[in-house]
Parts: C-alpha cells; structure tokens; sequence
C-alpha cells in the first residue's frame, strides 16, 4: 500500500506546479493516472481480501483529498463544477487539435477503464410462417 501512497502523492503534488510547468507535464501525469487506475484494478480484480479491505480504504481517503482538492480549485477559478462541464462541452471553446486531443484521451481511459465486452448475439429466428406446417 505504500507504493500506492508514494504514487498518488506525485499526483497532488502536479497541482503545486506552476501553470507553465503543469501545462508541460499535463500528458505525462495524465498517463501515469491511467496506469495508477489500470494498478488499482488489478488489485482489486487479483488481490486477497485483506489487500482488498486495504485497497478500499485508501480508496476512500483518497476520494476525500480528490474533493477538497476539486472544491479548492473551483473556489480559486470562481465556476461551478456545472459550469466547467458545460464549458468543456462546448466543442466552440477550443481549437480543433484541443478538441481532438480531449476526444482522443477520453477514448483512451474509457477504452482502458471499461473495457468492452462482447454482448451475446441474438439467435435470429426465421418467421413464424416459414415453420408453418402445410396441408
């Protein structure tokens, strides 16, 4: 569990950098959060029940420190989380290659976080009249 502290302390602290230094390691940190996320689940999906238990708590206080980072932040800009969303929304607020890099990332952790999986074909029957017994 001390890895995961160790790992999520280097995440806190990219919000300490100043903006031209986050803006530059703006990608990196976003990788190593996906990574951080595919470890997590990993535990989560082979670990024990204690690993488990222990996961889930610092879970939990990691999801504490999260908002009241998030709270911090949107207290400092002065906009509702409703208003960010909106705004990151709006394809109109960013030029195309920030827009498509967004798109792309968004792609990029949902395909990792939620990886599809294949739903099961429907047996497609043929109509009723073709079973139709003729006299």
């Amino acid at each position: 569990m001390l890895k995961f502290k160790k790992d999520i302390s280097k995440f806190f602290d990219y919000f300490d950098l100043d903006p031209e230094a986050r803006a530059e390691k703006f990608q990196e940190t976003l990788h190593e959060t996906v990574r951080f996320s595919e470890k997590i689940k990993d535990r989560i999906m082979n670990g024990s029940e204690e690993e488990r238990e222990e996961l889930q708590a610092f879970l939990d206080e990691l999801q504490e420190k999260i908002e009241t980072e998030k709270n911090k932040l949107y207290e400092k800009i002065g906009i509702s989380e409703k208003d960010l969303q909106a705004y990151l929304k709006d394809k109109n607020n960013f030029s195309e290659e920030e827009w498509q890099a967004m798109e792309n990332m968004k792609d990029y952790i949902t395909e990792t976080t939620f990886p599809e999986t294949k739903k099961p074909r429907k047996i497609k029957t043929g109509s009723k009249k073709a079973k139709w017994i003729q006299s």
